[in-house]
């Protein structure tokens, strides 16, 4: 057992709402994606809504998870994978939990009104330092507090980190689990998400069915191009799902490693 599992369950057709407003209305293969999401990462549930927080915020009771279209996550932690399956050093997987949190510190250390900062640490002389980072994480902008989740690889092993903004008025969080970090084996993790891949795609050709037979009224639906659009999407998405097993990505890591220890030089001397 990894301790790693991707769990969804699609909305029925009647529940989806189409996109646009009457009496414009369509769908497409992205809109039937429409469900909910949650992970098991190291006995903790990622996406999991605390119902205390949620109704304390004014929010009501909501959906118990991730509530939107699974295709949002799935190309969004998918189009991580060349990076994710790229081994990184040492050091910088003994350091993941804490990077987001240097990096804030180092730019708050170097911040000024013409926001120089920003363009020297992003897109200028520290601009690999963070893509090291961002290749193998990916947001959740469109959540309230959506956890930022990064997986990052060191040999046969595989560390899933995850944190997430506090805005409640009381300081508590929307979810059961705002931040954390569990390490499984780089094998195991591949089964999972290969695994979570098979079952989607099983799900969403069954959904297409169901589409395909329904009489849809006012909302538009091009049912020819949804079918074509169910196979591409399969076939792009294997792809994806193939770099796990080894990729030609090949970062200049002593380059990333002097980058690093430069920020941490300069963000203690700053404190």
């Amino acid at each position: 057992m990894s301790g790693f599992k991707i769990n969804f369950k699609l909305q029925s057709l009647d529940k989806i709402q189409p996109f646009g407003e009457e009496p414009e209305l369509s769908l497409s293969w992205f809109g039937l994606t429409d469900g909910l999401l949650w992970l098991d990462v190291g006995g903790r549930t990622v996406y999991e809504y605390d119902k205390a927080a949620l109704k304390s915020a004014g929010a009501g009771e909501g959906a118990a998870y991730n509530d939107y279209y699974i295709a949002r996550f799935i190309e969004d932690f998918f189009y991580t994978f060349g990076a994710v399956s790229e081994s990184v050093p040492e050091e910088l997987y003994n350091n993941a939990e804490r990077f987001a949190r240097d990096m804030e510190r180092w730019e708050d250390s170097r911040y000024d009104d013409d926001d120089e900062s920003f363009k020297r640490f992003y897109l200028g002389e520290f601009s690999e330092l963070y893509e090291w980072y961002s290749e193998r994480s990916f947001d959740s902008g469109h959540l309230v507090d959506g956890p930022f989740i990064g997986c990052f690889r060191c040999g046969d092993r595989l560390k899933i980190v995850w944190h997430s903004d506090i805005s409640t008025d009381n300081g508590k969080s929307l979810w059961t689990a705002p931040d954390g970090s569990y390490e499984t084996g780089y094998a195991d993790f591949v089964k999972a998400v290969k695994e979570f891949f098979a079952e989607f795609c099983t799900a969403m050709d069954k959904q297409v069915e169901r589409a395909l037979l329904k009489e849809w009224g006012a909302v538009a639906l091009d049912k020819r191009m949804l079918k074509k659009e169910n196979s591409d999407r399969r076939a792009e998405l294997s792809q994806k799902t193939e770099l796990l097993d080894g990729t030609d990505k090949t970062t200049d890591w002593s380059k990333v490693l002097s980058l690093y220890a430069r920020m941490r030089a300069q963000t203690a001397k700053a404190t």
